[in-house]
């Protein structure tokens, strides 16, 4: 029931760039890196014990503190006595992170009804304008997020909604951008203004988007909640790309979400990407497929340190991973779980800093106490996903795009271990998943377990005659790879591919020349006439040298730009 996504060609991923553009960012506080790092707080999440001071303020730009809401007409505090108890604890924490942000945010899921009310006339929106400044300006704030869902339509019941809405909602911010002016001008700063924004062309189209991106220093775009509770089949909250397994229902991705956002001419740097720090548990589903896309009975959030601390070490439950949406999932006791981790996660940040995007965020911070998602968010931000991956090493840019790709995966959310051991099993799965995760039964060697991560792949990789076994009928899986090994490897699937030229470079000149195996005197021949292994920097093949994990992301690129040629 393991998914695998289709290797997504390493020439669309060239043309992504994989640094920041442009002046003018903030830095994340401590980072060094540029772009925004936003969070929402909840009122309520003091209550449950997660107060201010626990915040990892150094890691974030902004914080939104999540709600105020609109009574009469005018911005006020949800519950007055609490809100003030949290307000006072974050500028404390503002005052020994004197970069952060904290900006009140209004509205939400269940504080939007008095929206279209508030923008319905040009003496309702400087009505509203006013009250936010006199809000903020009270309470030391930094500026104002607005979260209505949703204008035109939609949203919980007893929000008020107009035809009207759609260019009202931009008057309104063009109402408070000069309201929060005047009131920068007289305190001598800069007051933000930002929006949250649905990733659905629903949402789009009841806004005027860029009119709204002229307007706000970023739009937050909601990208969660894809797929949850109210939908008749179980699905991923938030999954990174479309899958293309599901039955033919709506499809929603992060990747789509951005895409139409930036279609409708909102520059890449106004939008910061907002990741889900929970997911959802989807009752009563079928076990077929994982849960995946069954009916259920009932179905209700789940926050990532419940998942981890509830679900991920139960022995009822079996893990997978989603390769094509790039996302997990479990399934055990009738339950389908939808969650992200940090490897989902970074592959997020990764996908928004490749994009060109503003930044990225997290609903709702109390969600992840031990902050293991943010994090990886942070990490994958700022400089690249793996700390021990120096952004000069000759190898960076290779381990980058080949863990993009799919190709490649850290050893942990932010480990990549460029000088590790490639083994047999590991090169197995990496030409399997190039090759499209074809069906196939189980391997018949006797060390390759029926539930192993490469067991599907090893058994593809002997049938297609691309890596060989035992003669003692082992595959050997954990077996480091030598130079000459992986040549061989890889130039059996290239014939397999039809992607052997013919081309062959001579291997006389090398000193170690005698030291290549005779299954892999033409193998290293062809290797060395195609560019894909080259020598050493002390003049020699090293052919019986270990692969090391870096040294391997370079062959493979190398190998998957021969394999578009061919």
């Amino acid at each position: 029931m393991r998914k695998m996504r289709r290797f997504i060609p390493l020439v669309l991923v060239f043309v992504l760039l994989l640094s920041l553009a442009g002046p003018g960012r903030a830095s994340a506080a401590g980072s060094g890196g540029t772009g925004e790092m936003v969070g929402y707080y909840a009122s309520w999440a003091a209550a449950q014990g997660h107060t201010p001071d626990k915040l990892p303020a150094e890691r974030f730009t902004q914080i939104n503190y999540a709600f105020a809401k609109i009574k009469d007409g005018k911005a006020a505090l949800g519950d007055p006595a609490r809100d003030r108890k949290n307000l006072r604890e974050l500028t404390a924490l503002r005052r020994r992170n004197p970069d952060l942000r904290l900006v009140l945010s209004l509205g939400g899921w269940d504080g939007s009804a008095g929206f279209s009310d508030a923008a319905a006339s040009a003496g309702s929106r400087k009505i509203f304008a006013q009250s936010c400044a006199d809000l903020i300006a009270a309470h030391g704030l930094d500026g104002v997020d607005l979260d209505w869902e949703y204008p035109v339509s939609g949203g919980a019941p007893g929000v008020v909604h107009r035809p009207q809405d759609r260019e009202n909602f931009t008057l309104l911010l063009r109402e408070l951008r000069e309201t929060l002016d005047r009131l920068g001008r007289r305190d001598g700063k800069r007051y933000v203004l930002t929006i949250a924004g649905a990733i659905s062309g629903g949402y789009l189209n009841s806004i005027q988007p860029k009119a709204v991106a002229e307007l706000v220093d970023h739009v937050f775009l909601m990208a969660y909640d894809l797929h949850g509770p109210w939908d008749a089949y179980a699905d991923f909250n938030a999954p990174l790309y479309a899958a293309s397994d599901g039955p033919p229902r709506y499809r929603a991705s992060v990747d789509d979400g951005i895409s139409a956002w930036l279609a409708q001419g909102v520059p890449a740097e106004k939008l910061v990407l907002g990741m889900p720090l929970y997911g959802y548990i989807y009752q009563g589903a079928d076990r077929r497929n994982g849960g995946l896309y069954s009916r259920f009975d009932s179905a209700k959030s789940v926050s990532w340190d419940k998942v981890k601390g509830e679900y991920l070490n139960r022995s009822a439950y079996r893990q997978f991973r989603h390769e094509e949406a790039g996302v997990p999932y479990l399934y055990g006791d009738r339950s389908f779980l939808s969650y992200d981790d940090p490897d989902s996660i970074a592959a997020k940040a990764e996908l928004a800093r490749r994009r060109g995007l503003g930044g990225v965020g997290f609903w709702e911070l109390s969600q992840d106490r031990s902050g293991d998602l943010i994090q990886s968010a942070w990490t994958a931000w700022n400089g690249g996903r793996f700390q021990d991956v120096p952004p000069d090493a000759w190898y960076a840019g290779a381990v980058e795009r080949v863990c993009a790709a799919g190709l490649m995966n850290g050893v942990s959310s932010t480990v990549f271990s460029p000088g590790g051991t490639v083994t047999r099993g590991q090169i197995a799965a990496i030409l399997y998943r190039l090759a499209g995760s074809p069906a196939v039964r189980g391997s018949s060697f006797s060390d390759v377990p029926a539930g192993a991560y490469y067991s599907e792949a090893v058994a593809w990789a002997a049938r297609r005659g691309v890596a060989e076994g035992f003669h003692d009928g082992t595959f050997r899986p954990d077996l480091p790879v030598s130079r000459q090994q992986l040549a061989a490897i890889l130039w059996r699937y290239a014939k397999l591919e039809r992607a052997d030229s013919g081309a062959r470079a001579s291997l006389r000149g090398w000193p170690d020349a005698g030291e290549v195996g005779g299954y892999a005197g033409e193998a290293m021949s062809w290797a060395l006439a195609e560019g894909i292994l080259q020598g050493t920097k002390e003049g020699t093949l090293q052919p019986q040298g270990r692969a090391a994990r870096g040294q391997a992301a370079v062959l493979l690129e190398r190998f998957q730009k021969l394999l578009e040629k061919a």
